[in-house]
């Protein structure tokens, strides 16, 4: 496998502060050097504190902004800056004819037109674009896909912290296989990160936000004729419940007390990313990219309900 030459932007908390104390790979920058197919070449980031830290860490050079010398050895960008700075860097990014591949933070933009038009840009420039829902480069999230294709007439509520489209985009990232192209939304309240209810093609979910900033809750329960799914651990865990004949009752059925577990390597998931985008699997790669474009449209519907009168 040809070495990616890896420049990463942005040392915040995805970037470079989740996992320092720790022996596990959360974060870009220690995904990059733990992985023997990437030359890691440098970390940017405005934040002489943050640069301060990677450079002590690491041993490899930071910068304040792109410059020319650096970028032009590279061939890979991960980009994990603020989400209102993703349009202006990809552009500058694209200005290289060298970059052909480009990791950017979730949801991908601003708003869902700066997703759009960062996708059509890299598009044009022949750059594969990698949005980052961790949860969908796992290697059990296929069995997850497989259980909510099976899923109808499901039911389920969800409770989601932090943002609707920081946190909330992951489960809407996670149930984007239940057709969120032909979706009915209804507002509960018009708050900033609202409680809302969506009737997908199959089912239909409630969501309720926790307000509080300094918690992180984002759990979720599905019923279905056939499968109830439980939510743990931050949405990294699931016990998966079958319904079976009631022993008690005839013609009656209940579901399981035992459950099958699907877990994902939240520990790792970092890890688990860039594994898939060296890989290059063409399918997974354009599964990823439209699981990321249904679920910012969605959010961006949301939003622009939240704003209407």
């Amino acid at each position: 496998m040809v070495k990616k030459k890896s420049i990463l932007i942005g040392l915040g908390n995805i970037g470079l502060n989740y996992d320092l104390n720790t022996q596990y790979i959360m974060t870009h920058a220690k995904s990059l050097l733990k992985n023997k197919n990437v030359k890691f070449i440098c970390g940017i980031d405005k934040s002489i504190n943050q640069r301060k830290i990677f450079n002590k860490r690491y041993k490899i050079p930071s910068f304040a902004k792109i410059n020319d010398i650096e970028i032009l050895k590279s061939n890979f960008i991960i980009l994990s800056t603020p989400n209102h700075t993703h349009l202006k860097y990809i552009q500058k990014i694209l200005l290289y004819r060298n970059i052909k591949t480009i990791l950017l933070e979730k949801p991908g933009g601003s708003n869902f037109n700066d997703f759009k038009y960062i996708k059509y840009l890299c598009k044009k420039k022949g750059v594969k674009l990698y949005i980052n829902y961790q949860r969908l480069y796992d290697k059990n999230y296929l069995k997850i896909k497989n259980i909510f294709n099976k899923m109808t007439n499901f039911k389920g509520v969800v409770n989601y912290s932090r943002g609707l489209e920081n946190n909330c985009g992951h489960v809407l990232s996670l149930f984007e296989k239940f057709n969120l192209k032909k979706t009915k939304i209804i507002l509960l309240n018009k708050k900033e990160n609202p409680d809302f209810f969506i009737k997908f093609r199959k089912g239909q979910i409630l969501f309720l936000n926790n307000p509080r900033k300094d918690i992180s809750n984002n759990e979720f329960e599905l019923v279905s004729r056939n499968y109830k799914i439980k939510s743990f651990n931050e949405m990294n865990k699931f016990s998966i419940f079958k319904i079976q004949k009631d022993r008690y009752i005839k013609k009656n059925y209940v579901f399981s007390n035992k459950s099958n577990i699907i877990e994902f390597d939240q520990k790792n998931s970092q890890k688990s990313v860039l594994d898939v985008i060296l890989r290059g699997n063409k399918t997974l790669y354009k599964d990823i990219l439209e699981n990321s474009y249904n679920t910012f449209k969605l959010i961006n519907k949301i939003r622009f309900m939240v704003k209407s009168n």
